[in-house]
């Protein structure tokens, strides 16, 4: 389908023109559509780029070599018709050998085997281009920026050189001269790309309830972003990532009971045909088949849904200064590790970082999505203050089991030198099952509030001083802390003298 003759000479109508320009080409059809896409999601992140090498890095980064792959060629009969001049053609030509040094990457082979989202295709462009897009002095640069439409039959049939001939193409030759100057960082942005936090992240992708994936918003591919960009969020990945695969064996319990054959449990919207009501065979055809195409008949079920209430996990973590290093590192793999774990046996969890406040909160349920950009890219610098902080804890604690009566088990993972008055930690162990994760103390622990806690461990600093030792501690620590919760969820309550050490 043609382009509108009233967007003619968009701004849609520009960037399509430019693709006249892009060497990669695949066989789907849909190569143009994603790269709207990540178009789109660039916008969001301040980035205007031409849509030709959005186009053209994009497919690289997610499409395999192969035969049914990509093909670094020109589009011979397209640049026939816009007739570049000479020293366009050059610039065009070390625009090829970008694209085949980029394509020979490493880096760039691997992330072509993964699933990747668009929100994340679009992220790892903006660390390839991202600078090379701000270095990029042509003040219109942005004029008309709009969002694309994603919609194949706007580009399934268009001509590129038909809408080149339209514009006045004086800023996409100065955008070539300014990305054959840039080549040499563009393929070092590349190779910076942290394959562990890729992998991570995708580790943590979920699907929303209609089965399609939900577009990340800009604070979230700001975050994907910072955390690509990241030394310490580099390390926690690396970190989960050797813990997650043991946690990712855990099997989701179905939540389902089963009765004998010879009786029902319940009747359903939806069963097999052998446990039909016989009173719906009553209607007539036109009434029964609407009845069908609607999914209003109704059936005996021989399983019902165990309606037990669920725990809610909520997990706290230290973020002030004293956490740096190798406890931030430690912390925060293991808390990514415990939301997986949990949320895998089917839990609500809630995390918040503190130092001198509680910051913004951050939930999952089993089937949602984690924003785990958030977590390796977080950090704060307002010191500490943890009277305030678990006290305004026992608030929210007493109205959560006020209010909605729930059952909590609140995970604390913080270091040697977090004093918290024991009255205070007294009144918390009233209100929820208190487990407290100490790390690397940097001296004997004297916490006066642990005889308190219901539980609680100490990760001494010989068991990170090594990746074997740090990984064994971590799990130990994950599956003692899953078990507990089971124990709690059985009991539905505490015991103060449950306290276990290192």
């Amino acid at each position: 389908m043609p382009i509108p003759e009233h967007k003619r000479r968009s701004y849609l109508a520009r960037q399509v023109a430019s693709l006249a320009l892009s060497h990669v080409q695949v066989e789907s059809p849909m190569g143009i559509v994603r790269a709207a896409s990540w178009y789109n999601a660039l916008a969001r992140l301040g980035i205007h780029l031409p849509l030709f090498v959005v186009h053209d890095i994009g497919i690289l980064f997610t499409t395999p070599r192969g035969p049914s792959g990509w093909e670094i060629r020109p589009r011979t009969a397209a640049l026939a018709r816009i007739a570049p001049p000479a020293p366009i053609r050059s610039l065009l030509d070390q625009y090829v050998d970008l694209l085949k040094n980029v394509a020979s990457s490493e880096v760039v082979d691997k992330l072509s085997g993964w699933r990747m989202r668009d929100e994340m295709v679009a992220v790892l462009l903006t660390r390839a281009l991202g600078d090379t897009y701000n270095r990029w002095r042509d003040r219109g640069k942005a004029a008309g920026a709009e969002p694309l439409p994603v919609d194949l039959g706007i580009y399934a049939d268009v001509d590129p050189a038909e809408h080149f001939r339209e514009f006045e193409p004086k800023p996409l030759w100065g955008f070539l001269a300014h990305l054959a100057g840039q080549s040499l960082h563009v393929y070092t942005s590349v190779e910076l790309i942290d394959l562990d936090t890729v992998k991570l992240l995708g580790l943590f992708k979920e699907d929303n309830a209609h089965g399609t994936e939900a577009m990340a918003s800009g604070l979230d591919l700001v975050d994907m972003f910072q955390a690509l960009a990241s030394p310490d969020a580099s390390d926690v990945s690396n970190f989960s990532l050797d813990l997650l695969p043991s946690v990712l064996e855990t099997k989701q319990s179905s939540g389902s009971q089963t009765f004998a054959v010879d009786g029902y449990a319940s009747v359903e919207r939806k069963g097999n045909i052998d446990s039909l009501m016989l009173s719906e065979l009553a209607y007539d055809r036109e009434i029964f088949e609407q009845k069908v195409v609607d999914s209003e008949l109704l059936y005996f079920g021989h399983e019902r849904q165990r309606e037990e209430e669920r725990l809610l996990q909520y997990i706290l973590v230290d973020s002030s200064a004293s956490m740096r290093g190798k406890r931030q590192v430690f912390a925060r793999g293991l808390a990514l590790t415990l939301v997986k774990k949990l949320q895998l046996q089917g839990d609500e969890i809630w995390m918040r970082f503190f130092d001198s406040r509680m910051h913004e909160l951050t939930k999952a349920s089993k089937g949602s999505a984690f924003p785990v950009p958030y977590v390796l890219s977080f950090r704060s610098e307002h010191g500490r203050h943890y009277d305030k902080v678990f006290r305004q804890l026992l608030l929210e604690l007493s109205r959560l089991r006020r209010e909605q009566n729930r059952r909590i088990v609140v995970y604390v993972i913080t270091h040697g030198q977090c004093h918290i008055a024991p009255d205070l930690v007294a009144s918390m162990a009233q209100q929820a099952y208190l487990y407290g994760i100490i790390i690397l103390p940097s001296s004997e622990v004297e916490l006066d509030f642990l005889p308190l806690l219901h539980r609680h461990q100490i990760v001494e600093s010989t068991a990170l001083s090594s990746r074997t030792g740090r990984r064994k501690r971590a799990l130990g620590i994950v599956d003692d802390a899953t078990q507990t919760s089971r124990s709690v969820s059985q009991t539905g309550g505490a015991r103060a003298s449950d306290v276990d050490g290192p």
